[in-house]
């Protein structure tokens, strides 16, 4: 009985810790030109706050003049350059003058892919100082 007590703890624990870990977390970006998440076009440039929510799979967006979206995450990426504690950065894909809200970069975390731009494209990085 008492093996089984603790063990319901040890889960409880860690579906505690596994639903409030990300949480909380944002990353806050100087974005100089306006672009488009998610099929959405942010009209204007600003600073953004990026703020993922693991449960839902989501980045939230906060941007000026109260501008807010939500983006689906398509899938996690880990990389070598990316997974310091202090390398934080978005990525775009521009295409023509249009620019796509392509990845987010987290300190400590593994990266957000929310778009991919199929044919000829180039990366624009904004990088986060810390």
């Amino acid at each position: 009985m008492k093996t089984k007590f603790l063990v319901m703890i040890g889960f409880v624990s860690l579906c505690a810790v596994t639903s409030a870990y990300g949480q909380g977390v944002h990353l806050k970006a100087d974005i100089p030109f306006t672009f488009t998440a998610h099929g959405k076009a942010l009209l204007s440039e600003g600073e953004y706050t990026f703020t993922p929510n693991l449960q839902q799979q989501t980045i939230g967006l906060h941007g000026p003049n109260n501008q807010a979206s939500t983006v689906p995450v398509i899938t996690r990426l880990a990389g070598e350059r990316h997974t310091n504690q202090k390398d934080a950065h978005i990525v775009f894909d521009k295409v023509g003058e249009t620019y796509y809200l392509s990845e987010v970069w987290i300190p400590g975390q593994d990266g957000y892919l929310l778009h991919t731009t199929k044919g000829k494209h180039e990366h624009k990085v904004i990088d986060v100082p810390e």
